[in-house]
């Protein structure tokens, strides 16, 4: 997020920022000195927010007249402190668009009061907007937020929303576990730092965030650990998603791809670097490179992610302790890491077959 406190061209001091979604630059009406600019830097959001709340949102005596985008943007301003700061970006970039979708009569849905939205308008936005199932899902769950607030603020009697389902999902692409051939396959034939990023994956179960993040002050070559806490997403860098710090073992596999990576940026700070030598934006970038990989060698479909589901399955498969691997992947429910992260477990039946009695 943008704050910035300057002197424009008439000495005057002035805040910018993009808090509210769209960037604004707010005079204050006072001559800068330092001791001023300090104040303004040290107070900035609220000094920001209410200079905005002035020019922009003026402050409406009667609930009645708030509209959708008004009273959003305020609502998700104040629980912003419970999203990581790349996913508030994106719920206000989310609900904008929600904001701005044409209805029938061309008004902007955002404009409406929030006393004249029924169900109806609902159900027109999501027939009309055009996204998919889990796009349309993401987007609603921002408006409802808004909207069940405002009922909870006695502002409007009934949470519209709550009334209409979302449609049918369309079956999405199955989730693809590799087996231990197939990561072999895979990394046999990649090269480059596509291979050592691919098989880092297969024997750490790394999320993409977390490997375009990694800096080589994090890998730990003499106690051979993976310290993982941070991600990158959409060019912003915050905690892992559990937010928790966890260190990775690292297995020889893990070791050898690292070893052969340092040679590539190991005078960088990240381990995996685009043509500038800087760190990825986000992990879009790998995930499209190893599709084409998959596709030039007639090896099926599958994202990178899904390596990390073949990673757990196969801890699970050699008999490691669950709780350790939910620390190694990073979860927290054992109940989603058996629904969405475990393929089938191909066991060895001879060995409790080996128990002399």
């Amino acid at each position: 997020m943008i704050r910035r406190v300057y002197a424009n061209q008439h000495d005057i001091i002035t805040l910018d920022s993009d808090m509210f979604g769209s960037r604004k630059r707010i005079s204050t009406g006072k001559k800068s000195d330092k001791r001023l600019i300090a104040w303004y830097e040290k107070n900035f959001d609220e000094a920001f927010k209410s200079l905005y709340n002035e020019k922009f949102k003026p402050q409406k005596e009667d609930s009645n007249d708030l509209t959708l985008r008004y009273y959003g943007a305020m609502v998700l301003d104040l629980t912003s402190e419970n999203r990581r700061e790349y996913v508030q970006a994106t719920a206000v970039k989310m609900f904008d668009r929600v904001c701005n979708f044409k209805m029938s009569d061309n008004k902007l849905f955002g404009d409406m009061l929030l006393t004249d939205i029924k169900s109806i308008h609902i159900m027109r936005w999501q027939k009309e907007c055009g996204y998919a199932y889990q796009t349309l899902s993401n987007h609603r769950s921002y408006l409802n937020l808004v909207l069940q607030t405002a009922m909870n603020d006695d502002i409007i009697r009934k949470n519209p929303i709550a009334l209409v389902k979302l449609p049918p999902k369309v079956l999405v692409r199955k989730k693809r576990f590799f087996s231990e051939d197939e990561i072999r396959k895979l990394i046999s034939v990649a090269k480059g730092q596509l291979k050592n990023y691919i098989q880092l994956c297969s024997f750490s179960g790394l999320r993409g965030s977390e490997l375009v993040a990694l800096r080589w002050d994090d890998i730990d070559f003499e106690r051979g650990s993976i310290r993982v806490d941070s991600g990158i997403v959409s060019g912003h860098e915050d905690k892992t998603k559990s937010t928790n710090t966890r260190y990775v073992p690292m297995f020889k596999q893990a070791r050898e791809a690292l070893t052969k990576q340092r040679r590539k940026s190991g005078l960088r700070e990240f381990v995996f670097i685009n043509s500038r030598g800087d760190s990825y934006h986000g992990s879009a970038t790998m995930n499209i490179a190893f599709k084409k990989l998959l596709k030039k060698h007639n090896l099926g479909d599958g994202t990178i992610h899904d390596l990390r589901r073949s990673f757990n399955t196969l801890l699970k498969q050699y008999g490691y302790p669950e709780d350790w691997i939910l620390d190694v992947i990073g979860h927290m429910s054992k109940s989603v890491n058996r629904e969405h992260y475990t393929g089938h477990l191909n066991v060895d039946m001879s060995k409790i077959g080996n128990i002399v009695l």
